[in-house]
């Protein structure tokens, strides 16, 4: 099993890593230069808008059915064919309360709230296809599907942002649309993989299962609910308390697209973890295992990645940024010390999720909302993005702890001390790297980089984050 996730989380990161930065920095940050700061900031704020009805649109399903797929292989097939017929009336009362809020909040434009409700049902509905392919142990063909939607948007937004006659005056809607012609013929190209896999079976549509399987996954609609919202609501709240034409939004989202492009390694490891937590639920050292190997390997990526933004994230924010200030750097920095905090809480929330330990989990993401809220009514008003991404910061810390204390204390995975001491001490050491290459500055910005991340590298066999024993193992085929 530790080999398997391995191989896997190796294919993950190859894959995501050529594509998705590709999309996020080549792609939606060149939009965000064409349209300007001020319209993508309304695009940035209508998005989150929309995200936080998402737990209508996915009411805990994506959640629950990645953990239900591994542990009921045989009637895959009948089982999706409901969850698509439960998806559908999920999505038209998911529009209706989008659009009616808006309305009622008297948010103009209406037409981009329409299509991004059609955006993020099929976003819902390509992960829980996602976690259909995982659960029944295509894991390797997950990992190539884990990329295929932004593999679409390069293809379509690149040709719309760069090379067709619409880009010298590009209409915010036209990445909507593409968004949107993306996610579509992803969720297709999944569909037909498991159709192959699983077969076909038609099942009569039923009230009394859609009831059934929505109050098996109420316990995880809460999970969504509250983590939506304390990682959206910045975005909201800065649109509607500030009177500056959703600029600081757009100052926010500029940095959030560096947190959102770093969150992916999170992301690949909680969406490889879930379905191995939940085949080996009965095996203590199993799961201790896979815990083992999740965290190190996260903890290193994401001190990495973290490094790189903090010590070197003016150049590029430059590089990226047409309409760069000051502001961005501040608040990417503090977002991006938030985002190291989410990428450890990944591998214990994903834990608590498969084992279905949940009621507690919902009370401390709860308790992380009141923080979140609070912190972004005192701070906005005088910090702007900088208090929102400070309040991003003080929220995913308290989380975090919240979920490592949880996950010890109700599933007997927790975190050992000497977990603690080898991860801080690397963390500290690659940033002491990377403070002394900055300031000694003896190349270019983007070869000190490199070599950072060589040494950092070669740092992580000296504490023993990667070891060759596991890398031959992977060549060999041995456990």
């Amino acid at each position: 099993m530790k080999r398997e996730f391995l191989i896997n989380i190796v294919l993950l990161f190859l894959i995501n890593f050529l594509v998705k930065p590709l999309y996020i920095f080549g792609v939606d940050a060149h939009i965000q230069n064409l349209t300007c700061t001020e319209v993508y900031g309304k695009y940035f704020f209508y998005l989150n808008f929309v995200f936080l009805f998402q737990f209508i649109n996915d009411p805990g399903i994506q959640n629950w059915n990645a953990q239900y797929v591994p542990k009921n292989r045989s009637n895959t097939a009948e089982h999706l064919v409901s969850l698509m017929q439960i998806k559908f009336l999920l999505f038209l009362v998911f529009c209706l309360a989008a659009i009616g809020f808006a309305w009622m909040a008297g948010y103009a434009d209406l037409k981009m709230t329409l299509f991004i409700c059609v955006n993020l049902a099929l976003t819902s509905l390509f992960m829980i296809l996602r976690g259909a392919i995982a659960g029944l142990g295509y894991y390797r063909a997950d990992s190539f599907f884990s990329a295929l939607d932004k593999v679409f948007m390069i293809l379509i937004l690149g040709y719309l942002s760069w090379l067709s006659p619409w880009r010298k005056n590009f209409d915010i809607m036209l990445l909507v649309y593409g968004q949107g012609l993306s996610f579509l013929l992803a969720c297709t190209a999944a569909t037909i993989f498991l159709i192959r896999k699983t077969g076909f079976v038609y099942r009569s549509f039923s009230f009394r299962h859609m009831a059934t399987v929505l109050r098996q996954s109420a316990p995880y609609v809460l999970i969504l609910l509250f983590m939506t919202a304390y990682n959206k609501l910045d975005g909201v709240m800065l649109g509607a308390m500030l009177d500056d034409n959703k600029y600081q939004a757009g100052v926010y989202a500029a940095a959030y697209r560096f947190y959102d492009a770093a969150n992916m390694t999170g992301y690949l490891f909680a969406a490889l973890l879930l379905p191995m937590y939940a085949s080996n639920l009965g095996n203590l050292p199993v799961l201790n295992e896979l815990k083992a190997t999740g965290l190190k390997l996260t903890s290193a990526i994401a001190s990495g990645i973290g490094c790189i933004t903090i010590f070197y994230g003016e150049p590029l924010l430059k590089a990226v940024y047409d309409e760069y200030t000051p502001d961005f750097y501040l608040t990417l920095r503090l977002l991006m010390v938030g985002y190291v905090m989410v990428a450890v809480a990944y591998i214990f929330g994903t834990l608590l999720v498969s084992a279905g330990k949940v009621t507690n989990l919902n009370k401390l993401f709860a308790a992380g909302l009141v923080i979140n809220v609070v912190l972004n009514l005192l701070l906005i008003p005088e910090y702007q993005a900088i208090g929102a991404a400070f309040a991003t910061l003080v929220t995913q810390v308290f989380v975090m702890a919240g979920q490592i204390f949880l996950c010890s204390r109700e599933t007997g995975v927790g975190i050992r001390a000497a977990e603690i001491i080898r991860i801080t001490a690397y963390a500290f050491t690659i940033g002491a790297v990377f403070y002394l290459v900055r300031e000694a500055e003896p190349f270019n910005w983007i070869a000190d980089v490199t070599l950072c991340i060589l040494i950092s590298v070669l740092l992580s066999f000296v504490y023993r984050i990667i070891s060759l024993k596991e890398i031959r193992s992977l060549s060999s085929g041995k456990q």
